[in-house]
């Protein structure tokens, strides 16, 4: 088992509501970064201005960085903690921009650690990850050759997930920010 795959494991195990889309969606952005996020040159900053003012306090628990690789090189940036914290959306708009052109994707190293998951699943499911939809979505996703999806409806209406995804050193930098005026 990849450390990848030994590392996500682990953080899935403390999220009861994690499905299988969820536990792709994880794989995909461990591995492929943010980049897909960007379709148009003014798409994030439509996006994250649509976000911004719908943005409650954190939920319980949430942290400001969840890394999403043992190595820290990509995290989840939440949205919530950023915000509360006095974090500027212009700056984070940035990181994310940043973030997305600098990471080199790898979808060798996505298809190594869904294929290792699915093998992983054959011993037994993980909480509501389980083999069965592992082989339905990777029959789905296969055919558009693994794009990025969508949060589970479950998963998305419990943690009503808000991050960008960016890299380690580039959140590093951008949270060194926060309180500084």
């Amino acid at each position: 088992m990849t450390d990848l795959l030994r590392f996500s494991l682990a953080q899935w195990r403390l999220e009861s509501e994690m499905r299988i889309e969820d536990a792709y969606k994880w794989c995909y952005h461990a591995t492929q970064g943010g980049e897909h996020a960007i379709t148009s040159p003014d798409g994030p900053r439509r996006w994250l201005e649509r976000e911004w003012p719908t943005l409650s306090a954190p939920m319980t628990g949430e942290t400001l960085i969840l890394p999403l690789r043992p190595d820290g090189k990509i995290v989840r940036l939440n949205l919530r903690p950023y915000r509360s914290k006095g974090g500027s959306p212009e700056l984070l708009l940035n990181a994310f921009v940043s973030s997305a052109k600098s990471f080199r994707s790898d979808k060798t190293a996505f298809l190594l650690v869904w294929n290792e998951l699915g093998a992983e699943l054959e011993k037994g499911n993980l909480g509501k990850i389980e083999r069965t939809g592992w082989e339905r979505l990777d029959k789905e996703t296969a055919r558009s050759r693994y794009p990025a999806i969508d949060h589970s409806t479950g998963f998305a209406s419990v943690r009503i997930p808000a991050y960008r995804v960016l890299t380690g050193s580039i959140a590093k930098r951008l949270t060194a920010t926060l309180g500084a005026g």
